[in-house]
């Protein structure tokens, strides 16, 4: 008799996640594998996916992978990284069983096939992310012929070769969203593109701003800079030589951190906003693909017609020379809610945090749980942060927490790491996700590249994203009172929209699983360290009861 199962897959357009769960434990079952079939492939045709990490005690090559029929999936949730955007497809997972001397499937054990789902975006969801995980065996295998001492200028030297196909795999679908949007409005004279930017460096992207010339309106704030630096934007500015250019200089603590391009349509009566796209991503090497990112294209003229308003009054609030006045007026301006549909855009500064306190509201109200990836949101005890209200959320069993801040509190040269683990805060410095922390049991994995900088720069929170009203924030709003009292920003607050929550829900969980083993495995507070999977049955006994079964169950709603 088959053991009763479930199997759950979703999609975005850069993975898939697929998640099971059984009624009870399987006897001598050393894990699971999982097939994959593409629509119109016969189950016969159907591949195991591969997996990189075997039992405990047995030898591995240098960078091997087996499929997961050898080295079976001793958990209950994997993630398929190997699926491509326009890829239909259907999973299922059959047990493991050792008869003493082998392995074997256990197919009268197995799951169903899953619902088929596509790798992609939905009509009218536009959610997109880069893969700036620097730190990762797929990058590591791609420089595996290039002597140590010279990865990281060979990675430079790829990221700069429009041809590469290290590029194109960094910048994913992220960097595939920002050509699109350009060759669009190249394409149709009709159109034009405004943008907001705090940075920009990225070589193709200044020429493919340059080739629509005029129609390209681009207000290019200063970026980073000291209180005695120079405008660090000045040489990237003289690049654009054909677009509508205005600088938007500012000064500390005013940051102009906005990355928005609006796209408006001129072919009728009056010029109409059609769609905006925003998130994290500055128009630079590192924001594309060395830094973890995301950006969403909103379909709403009323949202994109908010967002030109806005572009329109920062562009107001420069002097001709575009030093900007952050004037009372432009402040005023910002000070209120913009509603449409499912969306609530806040541009900053704002008064009396009304941004925060919206989104404060929708977090105390999470009945499933709570994701996030978070940067710099502010330095703790100083001022207010959206994950002290997370914080205090955690406490509540009944939901899920997990999450990624990287940034503040630290230092410049050993930035913080902090990760909510199942409602548990766990802190160290970002060099226990670098390679040094992989230990001596892992040598089958290749050397990865180690960076000292800003890994995970999105800036994203999801609240139940299974549920009838899951909600998203995104933009370019570092989640904190900085951004709300002193920066020019973006927050958006969408509210019922299942395909585009759930995309990034996925989207923040592989980043999540990515850095959280790494820093599983440098744990030094005497934890027994995991070094591979169980010669038993025994780990199922893990996801019984507790946290591992709150995040079947979180993934899985009744």
């Amino acid at each position: 008799m088959k053991a009763p199962s479930v199997i759950k897959v979703y999609a975005n357009s850069d993975e898939a996640t697929i998640v099971w769960k059984y009624s009870g434990n399987i006897k001598d079952c050393w894990g699971f594998a999982i097939y994959r079939k593409h629509k119109g492939q016969p189950d016969s045709q159907a591949e195991a996916l591969h997996t990189g990490v075997g039992f405990q005690g047995d030898p591995h090559t240098d960078g091997e992978t087996q499929p997961s029929t050898i080295w079976p999936i001793q958990k209950y949730i994997w993630i398929d990284y190997y699926v491509q955007t326009g890829d239909v497809v259907s999973y299922r997972v059959v047990p493991m069983i050792h008869s003493g001397t082998q392995l074997q499937e256990a197919d009268d054990k197995a799951t169903d096939w899953s619902d088929w789902v596509t790798v992609g975006n939905p009509p009218g969801v536009e959610a997109y992310f880069n893969r700036g995980l620097v730190s990762s065996q797929f990058l590591a295998k791609r420089l595996s012929t290039v002597p140590d001492a010279e990865k990281k200028k060979t990675l430079l030297t790829n990221l700069n070769d429009v041809n590469s196909k290290i590029r194109n795999f960094m910048g994913g679908d992220l960097l595939q969203a920002l050509y699109n949007l350009l060759k669009e409005v190249t394409d149709n004279k009709n159109l034009q593109l405004y943008g907001a930017l705090y940075e920009l460096n990225e070589p193709e992207l200044i020429r493919r701003l340059n080739a629509l010339g005029k129609r390209a309106h681009i207000i290019l704030a200063n970026g980073a800079f000291g209180a005695k630096d120079p405008d660090p934007q000045a040489v990237n500015a003289k690049l654009l030589t054909h677009v509508d250019l205005t600088r938007r200089i500012v000064s500390t603590p005013h940051f102009a951190h906005n990355k928005f391009m609006i796209v408006t349509d001129k072919s009728g009566t009056k010029e109409t906003a059609v769609k905006v796209l925003t998130g994290s991503t500055n128009w630079t090497t590192n924001g594309v693909f060395t830094q973890v990112n995301n950006a969403v294209i909103l379909h709403d003229p009323k949202v994109a017609a908010y967002y030109k308003a806005e572009w329109d009054a920062i562009k107001a609030d420069c002097d001709q020379n575009g030093k900007g006045l952050y004037s009372k007026k432009y402040e005023d301006f910002n000070n209120s809610v913009r509603t449409a549909p499912q969306i609530k855009t806040f541009f900053t500064p704002v008064q009396k945090e009304i941004d925060l306190d919206e989104a404060d509201s929708h977090i105390r109200a999470a009945k499933q749980g709570i994701l996030f990836l978070m940067f710099k949101p502010g330095v703790e005890g100083k001022s207010r942060m959206l994950y002290d209200t997370i914080m205090e959320m955690s406490k509540n069993k009944q939901l899920l927490i997990n999450g990624v801040l990287n940034g503040d509190p630290g230092t410049a040269q050993h930035p913080t790491i902090t990760f909510m683990h199942k409602n548990q805060q766990q802190q160290g410095n970002l060099d226990v996700v670098l390679p040094a922390s992989i230990g001596a049991a892992f040598e089958s994995w290749m050397k990865e590249i180690g960076i000292q900088n800003v890994t995970i720069h999105s800036k994203i929170i999801v609240i139940d994203p299974f549920s009838a009203n899951p909600v998203l924030m995104t933009g370019s709003h570092n989640m904190g009172g900085k951004a709300s009292a002193s920066n020019d920003d973006n927050l958006n607050i969408i509210i019922g929209n299942t395909a585009l929550t759930q995309a990034y829900a996925i989207n923040i969980m592989g980043v999540y699983h990515h850095y959280r083993w790494r820093f599983f495995r440098s744990r030094t507070d005497g934890s027994p360290s995991w070094e591979g999977n169980v010669k038993n049955d025994q780990w199922q006994d893990w996801y019984k009861t507790g946290d591992k079964a709150k995040e079947i169950n979180f993934w899985l709603p009744s």
